[in-house]
């Protein structure tokens, strides 16, 4: 009886808080790593997947009112498809990542980037805003594919990965 009561509490529980991903983890650093180390190169190294881009920022804040544009993620799906028990929220919410200000006259190759800080599959876009108001979206994929899959594998390397315009402003 007491050991059918606590398999209900963990069953809620595990309802409740979500039960983790697919199997895929996401590492937490090693004992020993310092987080404020840098490469050879001086720059910092990922501590996670990043998606990165080069985008016309001056054309994006010619559009009346834009404000700012930004590179986002946002986690759609599990490393496995379903059934595998995965939590995403509904809607996504997406990991902001670098942007600019508008205007932005002769930026036309700006450098963005988004950290991908949990196994899945992301939607990744360029986002115009007016103010806090999206007002236009840019998707932005790997090898003409709209999800980006972040698998163990990219954890354990921690690329940056270079993503492109899919010509589109749905990224579904």
């Amino acid at each position: 009886m007491a050991l059918r009561a606590f398999g209900r509490a963990l069953a809620l529980g595990c309802l409740l808080v979500g039960c983790g991903d697919d199997g895929a983890t996401t590492p937490e650093p090693e004992a020993g790593t310092t987080t404020g180390a840098t490469s050879s190169s001086g720059e910092l190294p990922n501590t996670a997947p990043v998606a990165a881009t080069q985008f016309d920022a001056a054309t994006a804040c010619a559009m009346a009112g834009a404000t700012r544009v930004e590179l986002w993620a946002s986690r759609v799906g599990c490393v496995n498809p379903p059934p595998s028990p995965c939590t995403v929220p509904n809607p996504p919410r997406p990991e902001v990542g670098t942007g600019v200000d508008c205007p932005a006259t002769g930026e036309t190759a700006v450098e963005l980037e988004v950290e991908l800080p949990q196994a899945g599959r992301y939607h990744v876009a360029v986002v115009t805003l007016a103010g806090t108001d999206e007002q236009a979206r840019v998707c932005f994929g790997e090898d003409g594919m709209v999800e980006l899959l972040v698998d163990d594998m990219r954890f354990a390397d921690n690329p940056t990965i270079a993503v492109s315009d899919l010509g589109t402003s749905t990224c579904s």
